[in-house]
């Protein structure tokens, strides 16, 4: 979200973390668009003064940069112009 909403919407960093002494429960969601989908900054938020502040990719560009990455680097970070 904060990519598309060129940085207006803010995502935490976060990772999940192994506990012995806490359950964790976790929900997976499956929601994928096209790979040929562009995701970056939306149109109408660029323009008249406001600059895109993170590039536009494929939806494949993005996952396979996402997975590829080294996880001491801030995903989103990688993603600034």
């Amino acid at each position: 979200m904060q990519v598309m909403s060129n940085g207006i919407y803010k995502a935490p960093e976060h990772r999940a973390v192994v506990n012995k002494l806490k359950e964790r429960f976790s929900v997976v969601t499956f929601c994928y668009p096209s790979p040929h989908m562009d995701i970056g900054p939306s149109d109408k938020l660029i323009g008249e003064g406001n600059v895109a502040v993170y590039k536009k990719l494929t939806n494949a560009e993005y996952f396979s940069k996402f997975f590829n990455r080294d996880l001491d680097e801030s995903f989103l970070d990688s993603l600034r112009l």
